[in-house]
């Protein structure tokens, strides 16, 4: 495995590479050998996950009331996204026919049912 750095391009065999990034560095990896560095891909451990529990359950207060004071910061902010939201989920009846949803208006405007319609 080589840096890529290091990588003349123009005579490289490209029939026998491939380019693998690994965190912020990116290698030169033969075809048959990656399965080297699968081990090197172990992000989450059941160790990790039960850790995570525990010191969620530990500090679940913690969390509570983080949230709390964030949802109080952005309260206007998420009430007029749910509003905008609520707003595109208005039913809109097309003259050809169709019952779709306000936010795909543009989508359907571009379907053969109703382009036929537009041109009768």
């Amino acid at each position: 495995m080589e840096k890529v750095s290091d990588i003349d391009y123009k005579n490289t065999d490209w029939t026998k590479f491939f380019i693998r990034h690994i965190g912020e560095n990116t290698y030169l990896v033969e075809f048959g050998k990656e399965a080297i560095l699968k081990k090197d891909y172990t992000y989450q451990t059941p160790h990790m996950t039960s850790y995570r529990q525990s010191y969620y359950e530990s500090h679940k207060q913690d969390f509570k009331d983080r949230y709390k004071a964030w949802y109080a910061r952005n309260k206007e902010e998420i009430k007029e996204r749910r509003r905008l939201q609520y707003q595109n989920e208005e039913k809109i009846n097309c003259e050809c026919g169709k019952v779709f949803q306000k936010r795909t208006l543009r989508k359907h405007l571009k379907t053969k049912t109703h382009i036929l319609f537009q041109q009768k």
